[in-house]
């Protein structure tokens, strides 16, 4: 009886021992020849046979191939050591991505300069990692990256920015969240512009599909495509996209046809106030015919897409002068530009949207008004032109100007003799009243100043200029002088009480005269050499 005692006693510990020792080889796998590598998501849906991947562990780092083709392969060698929680096993591939690792990150790199492989993609930039406690390692790719498919022939390079300067490449350490995925961490010796070469002077193949890897990136600010051609580039800028991991996203309305190819030397620049696209067209088209609340949230919706498309495109000028780093000047004005532009975004598509949906038409083109598009004033109009010295003269008998400056703007008026004016036209005409513009009156008739603008602006000139000096430039009404020249008063004024005054002026710098920069006052009680004033016509009621 006893016997049996401790035999069943013997057999119960042997039970709980082997039982102990399994729980443990879950949790802790010692080091052996069984590694084994699978292929989760990204670029990479198969190894092949002899792929190089890097393994590391508690400070070791062994080069590994694998053993064979197909989505799961064995791997050659092995690595030392047991495989825990606070001690993992990591594998990087490509094996040249590797840099460096410690227990709780690893650090690879994703390279700027790219080339295209026979796969449509450099797969050296293509990382994956892994990170485990047994000998199975299961790799994600860390990043995503861009989708290319031209249907033209000879592209020979593309380069692709973040106009925000955020990172597309670099040295990046990678962590593991929650859900045991890639993320990256941080990121040294980042670059947020990437060149993807082709792999000969033939150029991309048409009808291809190729991918540009990147770090995952908020491009929801815009990115820049530069594509290169014949010896020549075009640019395309996308916006309200994100790079997420695994995901390579493609531009969504990138049209070959609507590239505009020039010198590689050529200036970024917008060279004229860009005319309405097809889609916002018919869009405004739909509206006009049916004012549906959500038919006005889509026309704003393509609105907002081609404004952030411009705002893409000044960040992508602003990049390009800091690393030329030789005009801070420009830069500091570009900054401002981009700031403004940002910060008062929904204003200025609120006021692109009155102006399109404005159905008036001009009811006399031979007269000196011009159609003040989005105003809210009843039938609003605007002057073709600052008031000029003969036109102020018919009102004022006693104003004195010099001899053949009939044409020119009239200046050094006060804001009570301004309105003295505009009262005087009033008194004469029973059905309309005459006064001085607000801020976003004036804002609205001159529209964006166009950054080809020619202006007798930045002291081109030694002084005034007749009102018709610059007449090919004009503002979004059609009428002319909105920018340089004299500074125009309106009657909006700042929390001191002080007049806004609009445009800028001959001896004013270029970024000064811009139509939103709504910081420029002067005392409406004192007159000035500098500043003259433009009048709106509205509808009168009796």
């Amino acid at each position: 009886m006893k016997n049996s005692i401790l035999f069943c006693f013997a057999a119960l510990l042997a039970l709980v021992s082997c039982s102990t020792d399994d729980t443990l080889e879950q949790e802790q796998a010692p080091a052996g020849n069984g590694l084994t590598a699978a292929i989760a998501d990204g670029l990479h849906e198969n190894w092949s046979k002899g792929d190089g991947i890097t393994l590391f562990h508690d400070g070791q780092k062994v080069s590994v191939e694998t053993l064979a083709s197909g989505g799961t392969s064995g791997l050659s060698g092995s690595v030392e050591g047991t495989f825990t929680d606070s001690n993992p096993l990591y594998g990087v591939y490509p094996a040249e991505s590797a840099v460096s690792s410690d227990r709780e990150s690893m650090t690879v790199s994703v390279s700027a300069a790219q080339t295209v492989g026979s796969d449509g993609y450099d797969a050296k930039a293509a990382v994956s990692v892994a990170r485990t406690v047994s000998e199975s390692l299961t790799f994600h790719a860390i990043g995503g990256g861009i989708k290319l498919n031209f249907q033209m022939s000879g592209v020979t390079k593309v380069e692709l920015e973040s106009v925000d300067g955020y990172a597309l490449a670099g040295t990046a350490s990678i962590k593991w969240d929650e859900q045991g995925m890639p993320v990256v961490a941080e990121t040294k010796n980042a670059a947020s512009i990437l060149v993807f070469n082709a792999a000969d002077n033939s150029g991309l193949t048409p009808g291809k599909d190729y991918y540009i890897s990147t770090l995952p990136c908020d491009l929801y600010g815009g990115y820049r495509l530069s594509i290169y051609k014949d010896g020549l580039v075009a640019h395309y800028f996308g916006v309200h996209q994100t790079v997420e991991r695994a995901d390579y996203i493609a531009p969504t309305d990138l049209v070959e046809s609507e590239l505009e190819f020039d010198d590689p030397d050529a200036p970024l620049v917008e060279e004229e106030r860009p005319e309405l696209d097809a889609t916002t067209t018919a869009l405004l088209r739909q509206y006009q015919q049916n004012p549906t609340e959500e038919n006005k949230q889509a026309l704003l919706d393509q609105m907002g897409l081609r404004y952030d498309k411009v705002v893409a495109r000044k960040k992508a000028m602003l990049r390009e002068l800091e690393r030329d780093a030789k005009t801070p000047d420009l830069v500091e004005e570009m900054q401002e530009i981009v700031d403004e532009m940002v910060e008062n975004r929904d204003i200025r598509l609120e006021q692109q949207f009155l102006r399109l949906i404005d159905p008036r038409n001009d009811d006399d083109l031979n007269d000196a008004w011009m159609v003040l598009r989005g105003a809210s004033a009843p039938n609003a109009y605007i002057g073709y032109a600052p008031v000029t010295n003969v036109e102020y003269a018919t009102f004022k008998q006693d104003f004195v100007y010099d001899a053949g400056k009939e044409n020119y703007p009239v200046v050094n008026i006060s804001i009570a003799e301004a309105a003295a004016y505009c009262d005087w036209l009033t008194a004469q005409d029973n059905s309309h009243t005459y006064r001085l513009p607000t801020d976003e009156e004036w804002i609205l008739g001159a529209g964006h100043m166009p950054k080809d603008v020619t202006m007798n602006s930045g002291l081109v000139e030694s002084g005034l200029t007749p009102v018709d000096a610059y007449s090919q430039t004009t503002g979004a009404c059609g009428g002319i002088d909105f920018w340089g020249n004299c500074w125009e008063w309106t009657s909006s004024m700042d929390a001191s009480g002080a007049y806004i005054i609009k445009g800028g002026s001959w001896d004013s710098e270029r970024d000064d005269c811009r139509s939103e920069k709504s910081d420029v006052v002067r005392n409406g009680a004192q007159s000035y050499a500098n500043v003259g004033f433009r009048v709106v016509r509205t509808d009168s009621f009796y």
